[in-house]
């Protein structure tokens, strides 16, 4: 290995240890301990509520009938329990199939691994909007994508086996976008629809489902926008940090910014989706996580995304916008594994 080559590792090497103190962009949850939202409903459920989406509106009831609430099971099942218990959303593909992200089926372990949350612990709401008047049911079976990163929200999705039907005359199913329907159903510049329990822009703790309109954006662009917030925002405090820790001196710092700067990757990949509305703030946030973002053309739903990550919530204005897992890209998938 030449001297040229070395160097080259070295850079690389010392570049990995700095990334590896950086925190990934946040899902749609708060960002403190304890971070994943199943973590937090545990929290919450002893305590009093910490908990929308930005900038929409209250839906009416009885509307969107296949959006239901996951409820951490030791919540009382009132209406009272099933608010504080709720920390994600989800979507129900058949009467004994709810698609959620994979994050909101993950918890910490004690030594801080995530670690898949086992059936008994999540129940479903089903059929009401403001968690009275529905039906909570048990789970028989989560199955998290194999291939799930929780340090990158790739792969971001499960579906979820219920223990006995949640067909009702307040129920409905939602289909699932395909890779041949996509374009017209959640291309860029489609309308799409997000809803979720999920915090508001005011810091309200709603009881009532709410929901946006918003447009299906460009992934560059949003990649884009991404990776330049990052870079103002973290990649200098990140170096500071590298300086104290490793030792580092001016000249290898400005390399490992120069490497970094000149080998970034996509962060927001072909199995994600952008969306939002310029200027709007209209936006998912903490709750929202594993709820839909979909489309509605005559009188027919087709889910097109889930609710799984952004930097931060109601920024549009800084060019930042939610992103959600591509439902098409998994839909053999879910087919697979739903029945």
């Amino acid at each position: 290995m030449d001297t040229r080559t070395s160097q080259v590792f070295v850079r690389l090497g010392i570049t990995a240890a700095i990334l590896a103190i950086a925190t990934p962009g946040n899902a749609q949850y708060q960002s403190s301990a304890p971070a994943l939202p199943y973590d937090i409903a545990t929290a919450r459920v002893n305590k009093a509520p910490d908990k929308g989406i930005y900038f929409g509106e209250t839906t009416p009831k009885g509307a969107f009938p296949f959006v239901v609430a996951l409820i951490q099971s030791d919540a009382a099942d009132d209406q009272e329990g099933n608010y504080l218990g709720q920390f994600c959303g989800g979507s129900l593909i058949s009467d004994r199939w709810v698609v959620t992200a994979a994050h909101c089926v993950t918890a910490e372990d004690e030594q801080k691994r995530s670690v898949a949350v086992t059936p008994d612990k999540i129940d479903i709401y089903v059929g009401s909007n403001d968690f009275k008047d529905g039906m909570r049911i048990k789970l028989k079976r989560i199955i998290r994508h194999p291939q799930y990163n929780p340090d990158l929200f790739d792969n971001d999705i499960a579906v979820l086996e219920l223990a006995s039907s949640a067909k009702s005359d307040k129920t409905t199913t939602i289909a699932l976008a395909t890779p041949e329907n996509e374009n017209a159903v959640g291309g860029v510049g489609k309308k799409v629809i997000a809803a979720g329990w999920g915090e508001t822009e005011q810091k309200e703790s709603p009881t009532e489902l709410r929901h946006a309109e918003m447009d299906v954006l460009d992934r560059g662009m949003c990649n884009t926008s991404i990776t330049n917030y990052r870079k103002g925002a973290a990649l200098a405090a990140l170096l500071r940090k590298a300086r104290v820790q490793f030792g580092l001196d001016d000249g290898v710092v400005q390399q490992v910014h120069t490497l970094v700067e000149t080998n970034i990757g996509k962060i927001v990949n072909d199995n994600m989706i952008c969306s939002g509305r310029p200027q709007t703030q209209r936006d998912t946030c903490q709750g929202d996580s594993g709820g839909p973002l979909f489309s509605q053309a005559d009188g027919k739903f087709t889910l097109v995304g889930i609710t799984s990550w952004g930097e931060l919530c109601g920024v549009s204005d800084k060019g930042l916008y939610g992103i959600y897992t591509r439902v098409a890209r998994f839909n053999t998938w879910v087919q697979q594994n739903a029945k």
